[in-house]
């Protein structure tokens, strides 16, 4: 397998969780769509575009990252009342700031990832991570071809539910040590959208449960990655192909 590693830096970046519509609270590592959209920007391609670039080959992703703060802040958008005073309205929007992530795209076809690589050292459109505003620089891009294992996780995105997997493994032996939350960690996000356009109205058609790892947690079994530096970036098939966009 190749990889793309992509090192990037952003001020703001806010990246919507699908579950809240009134309270636009943000996931703490841009989401599968939210890379793929990343990748379509950087090859100049339309958000429909960009998704049937992944689909025809068997793509992996990764992501690690950190932010130094949060913050919220008040956005007015426009609605479809047609009551010229009632045509706007204010909903509570989170946010990152002074994000560093490592974002991993992996293919089995060399020539497709260096294409990406060329793509990100001179992007096509702007580069930006969750809303039109958050401007995302590249940092570095470089192509490893070598993957790891380790259950060692920090500040990355994990495949699958980690607490029912620790769970179904817990007579394997070996220890383990997990992070006790307020919130749930892991969601069923969108990867696949139905577009009616190439940048027209979309609906969820696939989803695909994913773990979101904040504080380091040791698991009682191994996950495949990428070690790029000190960082180990778990990496995931974007789509399964043995439920391909049933």
């Amino acid at each position: 397998m190749n990889y793309c590693v992509v090192e990037l830096r952003a001020m703001m970046a806010t990246f919507r969780n699908p579950e809240f519509q009134n309270f636009h609270k943000t996931l703490q590592l841009p989401p599968p769509t939210t890379l793929v959209g990343l990748a379509g920007a950087a090859l100049g391609k339309s958000p429909k575009a960009a998704q049937e670039y992944f689909e025809r080959d068997h793509w992996h992703l990764g992501i690690w990252g950190t932010s130094e703060g949060f913050a919220m802040d008040l956005w007015k958008y426009r609605t479809l009342d047609s009551n010229p005073e009632k045509a706007s309205s204010i909903v509570l929007r989170e946010f990152l700031f002074d994000n560093h992530w490592f974002a991993v795209f992996g293919c089995e076809k060399k020539e497709k990832v260096v294409e990406l690589l060329t793509a990100f050292q001179q992007p096509v459109f702007a580069l930006t991570m969750g809303s039109s505003d958050s401007l995302a620089k590249v940092i570095s891009v470089e192509i490893v071809t070598e993957t790891a294992e380790t259950k060692q996780m920090a500040h990355c995105l994990v495949s699958g539910n980690v607490m029912a997997e620790v769970q179904e493994h817990l007579f394997d032996g070996g220890d383990f040590s997990i992070y006790a939350t307020s919130e749930p960690i892991t969601y069923d996000l969108p990867v696949r959208f139905q577009y009616e356009s190439d940048y027209g109205v979309r609906r969820v058609v696939q989803r695909k449960t994913l773990s979101f790892i904040g504080e380091p947690m040791t698991l009682n079994y191994a996950v495949t990655g990428v070690q790029y530096g000190a960082h180990f970036i778990p990496v995931f098939p974007l789509h399964e192909e043995e439920s391909k966009w049933s």
